[in-house]
Order: structure tokens, then C-alpha cells, then sequence
């Protein structure tokens, strides 16, 4: 894992500027903080460093002699979103460049001549906000894989999984139920769990689910149990019924893993039949 504080301390900066003094003065501030300066003095060869190297952050002036320096910010943060970009200027007031700014995404705007104090300080925010911003998107691209990994388990499984809010109203349904049942997904979200019960098992049921949310006693969480379930078309069959519960708020949610003891009725069944016989 990179380390935080190391990232944040030195960095590759590029420095887009075309003034020999402005860029003689920032490069000797910022490689003084131990960060390692890229300089381009156009916009294109801005976007090619910016398109075939990594930076934590940019430091750009808006009066380029080849391009507008506002189209070169808008130009990098669609090749790197999210890239720290820092304007500089010397235009009096923020009125030529407060609205592009806005709409583009800019991380600061300072103004010339440079003040080394507030540019250190800005340099610094910025690397933070970037180093941030990608400790978000690991975080979201981890999840997002286990989202995946998760639905692949859930999906494929050869077992009915039904997943229910503390209401005892589904959440989630996977293929192996839309078999079993005779309900798509789309049809049992928000539904209650009774739907799939025969009349006979409800009232217990609806019991269980009050006692469970005034009391928090749980007497088949953990178990598994001979039941039937009842099918879109009116049909019962036998399940085993496994319940589990977890909490991830204020309320617990539960799952359920279903499976159809059918076959296995009817060949004990023949075994029986064959053994009267």
C-alpha cells in the first residue's frame, strides 16, 4: 500500500508556464519541498505530458502562447478527471475566468505575482485532495469487484437465496428462486415473504417477525428447518428452510437458503412403497 504521507510530501508537478522567471522561481520553491518538476512552456506539450506521465498535480497559466490556458484545463480534465489543476494568472479580478473555472473543475486560482507561502500551501491541499480522491476510488473499485464476486455466488447457486428487510419484505431473489417459486425478481421486490408460505405457516410467522423486533428472540435464526414452500401456480412442495441474519444499520435483514426436498420425498417414498410390497 503507497504511503499516504510520502505521496502528499513529494509528488510530480508539472509547471505550465512559458515565463522563464515564473517557472525558475517555482521550480526552485517546489523541488526545495522534495516534489520533481515536469516544465512544458505550451498548451500541446502540456497534454502530452499530462496523456504519458502520472502527476499529482498541475500548475497551469491561463496565457499560453499557443493555446488559451482555460481550454488546456478543460482539455486535461478530460484526459485525467479529477487531476488537481491549479491556475495561475495575472489578470486583476476573477471576472475572465471565475465561470470557466466553475464549470471545469479547476483546484485553486492564484494570482501573479507569486506568493511562495500560498502556493506551498495550495500545492499541498491539492496533493491531499488527489491522494484522497484515489483512496475513494480504490475503495469503489473494491467494492464494486465485490458486488460482482457477490452476485456470481448469488446468481449461480443451486439453492433458492432470498433476502428480506426486518419487515419480512424481499430484497433480493436470485435465478434459483425464479425457478423454484415461478416469480421473476422483478415480481417479489417489496413483497412479503408470506407470499411463498402456505396459509397454515403465516400466522406463525407473522408472530415470529414481532417477537424478533420487540425482543430480538430469535428461534429458528441458525436452524434448519423441514417446511413447504408454495408456488406461483398454487402448488406446495417440501424445503429446507436455513435462516441467517446480519446487520448492517439500524434495523437486521435476513437471508434464506431454500432448498427443494421434492426428489428427495419421493424417492423415500418409492424406498417405502417397495419395502411394503
Amino acid at each position: 500500500m503507497p504511503n499516504t504521507f510520502s505521496s502528499i510530501s513529494s509528488s510530480n508537478i508539472l509547471l505550465v508556464d512559458d515565463e522563464p522567471d515564473i517557472v525558475l522561481a517555482l521550480r526552485d520553491l517546489l523541488e526545495a519541498d522534495g516534489h520533481q518538476i515536469e516544465v512544458a512552456s505550451t498548451g500541446v506539450t502540456a497534454l502530452e505530458f499530462v496523456k504519458n506521465h502520472s502527476h499529482g498535480v498541475v500548475i497551469l497559466d491561463v496565457k499560453l502562447p499557443d493555446m488559451d490556458g482555460l481550454l488546456v484545463l478543460e482539455m486535461m480534465m478530460k484526459i485525467v478527471p479529477g487531476l488537481p489543476i491549479i491556475i495561475l494568472s495575472s489578470y486583476t479580478t476573477l471576472d475572465s475566468v471565475t465561470g470557466p473555472l466553475e464549470e471545469q473543475g479547476a483546484f485553486a486560482y492564484l494570482h501573479k505575482p507569486i506568493n511562495r507561502s500560498e502556493i506551498r500551501t495550495t500545492v499541498r491541499q491539492a496533493l491531499k485532495a488527489h491522494v484522497l480522491a484515489k483512496k475513494m476510488e480504490r475503495a469503489h473499485q473494491a467494492l464494486m469487484e465485490s458486488e460482482i464476486r457477490f452476485q456470481a455466488v448469488f446468481q449461480t447457486a443451486t439453492d433458492a437465496i432470498v433476502l428480506a428487510d426486518h419487515n419480512g419484505r424481499i430484497m433480493s431473489w436470485n435465478k434459483s428462486a425464479e425457478s423454484m417459486f415461478g416469480y421473476t425478481a422483478e415480481e417479489m421486490f417489496g413483497k412479503p415473504l408470506t407470499l411463498i408460505m402456505p396459509e397454515r405457516y403465516r400466522k406463525a410467522h407473522t408472530e415470529g417477525m414481532k417477537r424478533l423486533q420487540t425482543t430480538g428472540e430469535a428461534r429458528v435464526i441458525g436452524k434448519i428447518l423441514p417446511l413447504h414452500g408454495l408456488r406461483k401456480n398454487g402448488q406446495e412442495f417440501p424445503i429446507e428452510l436455513s435462516l441467517n441474519s446480519w446487520t448492517t444499520g439500524k434495523y437486521p435483514s435476513y437471508s434464506g437458503f431454500i432448498r427443494d426436498t421434492s426428489l428427495r420425498e419421493s424417492k423415500k417414498d418409492q424406498v417405502l412403497q417397495a419395502q411394503t410390497h
